[in-house]
């Protein structure tokens, strides 16, 4: 689902495969209203690790609310932090050239 998302060659091609992932999102929603804030850390994990910049906006929603409804400021705190200065791979260094 997240390939089709980043790699879809039109903007309606990926805005048709964001649908899932927006009624995933609504579905984590009610979950946080029910008290069930894992929902939201999970997805939020796993768009994190996909590594693309495309999830930013839905990480920098899902993660840092996860980790205030988990009562683990620090967490917030370090993933708003690195999402101001994450790379992709694309745009990483070589170390060696720094």
């Amino acid at each position: 689902m997240l390939e089709k998302i980043v790699k879809g060659k039109t903007e309606a091609e990926r805005e048709k495969a964001s649908e899932a992932l927006q009624e995933i999102i609504t579905f984590i929603q009610f979950a946080n209203d029910e008290c069930d804030y894992g929902e939201g850390l999970e997805l939020g994990l796993c768009l994190f690790s996909y590594g693309s910049k495309e999830f930013h906006p839905q990480i920098s929603i899902l993660l840092p609310l996860a980790y205030q409804l988990l009562n683990r400021p620090q967490f917030q705190q370090i993933i708003e932090a690195h999402l101001k200065c994450r790379r992709s791979i694309e745009e990483s260094v070589d170390e060696l050239q720094v």
